[in-house]
């Protein structure tokens, strides 16, 4: 893959974090139904802490696989 290419997705790998948090989270502060025994913005939160770790792997292979990290 070239650099260019895989800069571009790695950018959108990790944005996803940044946008499941500050534009989707405000959506989900509601105090019904329960998601596993939680609020839905809390079950939100655990599983974007999750993903995340991987989004961020993600975009860190692309980068170093893309040549830009050395």
């Amino acid at each position: 893959m070239e650099k260019v290419q895989a800069q571009k997705y790695a950018l959108l790998l990790g944005l996803l974090p940044w946008i499941a948090y500050v534009v989707i989270s405000p959506f989900l502060n509601k105090p019904k139904p329960l998601l596993l025994g939680m609020p839905p913005l809390m079950f939100w939160n655990t599983l974007w802490l999750i993903l995340t770790t991987l989004s961020l792997y993600g975009a860190y292979k692309l980068e170093l696989g893309g040549g830009l990290l050395e």
